[in-house]
C-alpha cells in the first residue's frame, strides 16, 4: 500500500504561522522606527529655570484697610489682601480645599476667610486657623471637608516701595510647572504651541 504523507498536527501548524505572522509584524515595525537624520524625539522635556524677581502689582492708594484685590502676575492669580490695621500681604487667590477664588472672602483679625466655606487662613503664614470646612453646618465638616485634607494656603513676599505694592514671585512658574508634561503628539504643549498640527 501507498503511504500518504498526513498533515502536521494543528498544534505544529498555529506555532509555525503564528511565529511567521510575528515575524512579519516586528520586521514591518522595526523598519518604521529606524531613525531618520531629521526626526525629532516622540517626548520631549524642556527644563525652564527660576526667574524670581519684585514685580509692581499694586499702587498703595489702590487698596484700603480690610480689602482684598486680585491681581494676576504672569498667569499666577494672586491676592493682595490688607488686615483691619492696614498691613500689606499677598496670598494665592485660590482656596486650597476646592480651588476656589478667595476674593470675595473677608479679612478677618490678621485671616482671610474662604467665602464657600468659611476656612480661615493665616494671613502670615498661610496656615489654617480654626476649624477646617466648618459651613455649612454638619455637611462642611462631616462631607465636604472630607474632600481635601487641610492645607495651608500659599503666601508670597510682599513689600512697599514708593507709591507701589510689590510681590516677590518667580515669573516663570507657570512655565516651570508646564514643563513637567511630555510633548508628543497628543498633549496640549504640542496644540498650543503648533508643533501638533
Amino acid at each position: 500500500p501507498r503511504r500518504t504523507r498526513r498533515p502536521p498536527p494543528p498544534s505544529t501548524m498555529f506555532r509555525a504561522l503564528t511565529f511567521l505572522g510575528l515575524l512579519a509584524v516586528t520586521s514591518a515595525f522595526i523598519g518604521r522606527a529606524a531613525p531618520r537624520a531629521n526626526a525629532r524625539p516622540a517626548m520631549t522635556m524642556k527644563t525652564v529655570t527660576a526667574k524670581e524677581e519684585w514685580v509692581s502689582v499694586l499702587s498703595s492708594k489702590d487698596i484700603a484697610a480690610g480689602e482684598l484685590v486680585p491681581v494676576d502676575v504672569d498667569g499666577i492669580s494672586l491676592l493682595i489682601a490688607a488686615d483691619l490695621d492696614g498691613k500689606i500681604f499677598c496670598v494665592a487667590n485660590i482656596c486650597p480645599h476646592l480651588g476656589t477664588p478667595l476674593e470675595a472672602g473677608r479679612v478677618g483679625d490678621g485671616t482671610i476667610v474662604c467665602p464657600l466655606h468659611r476656612s480661615a487662613f493665616s494671613l502670615e503664614t498661610g496656615d489654617v486657623v480654626g476649624d477646617w470646612c466648618p459651613f455649612p453646618p454638619i455637611l462642611g465638616p462631616v462631607i465636604l471637608g472630607k474632600l481635601a485634607p487641610p492645607r495651608n494656603l500659599a503666601t508670597f513676599p510682599v513689600r512697599s516701595k514708593g507709591s507701589n505694592i510689590e510681590v516677590f514671585v518667580d515669573r516663570n512658574i507657570k512655565s516651570r510647572f508646564e514643563s513637567k508634561y511630555w510633548a508628543g503628539l497628543l498633549d496640549a504643549q504640542g496644540k498650543a504651541t503648533g508643533d501638533y498640527y
